[in-house]
């Protein structure tokens, strides 16, 4: 848990943000959420890619995504 050196007047919306960030701070920071959440979306693709909507996740996954500038521009497929 962080500890907060209170050092003169602190405004009431900075405790209700320390109160709502905080948690997610240390949910982030754990060496688990990454692997939690990366089983998460593997359940999810499998499921995805097993159920009647198949056929757009696959869709999907061809999909081309480019990020670039005028003149360079990259490329690809999620699924490369």
């Amino acid at each position: 848990m962080r500890k907060t050196i209170k050092k003169g007047y602190v405004a009431p919306w900075e405790k209700a943000f320390d109160r709502v960030l905080t948690p997610l701070e240390e949910f982030i920071h754990r060496q688990t959420t990454s692997g939690v959440l990366l089983m998460l979306c593997a359940i999810a693709a499998l499921y995805l890619a097993n159920s009647q909507w198949s056929e757009a996740y696959w869709h999907l996954l061809e999909m081309p995504f480019a990020v670039g500038l005028p003149g360079f521009q990259l490329s690809k497929s999620l699924d490369q």
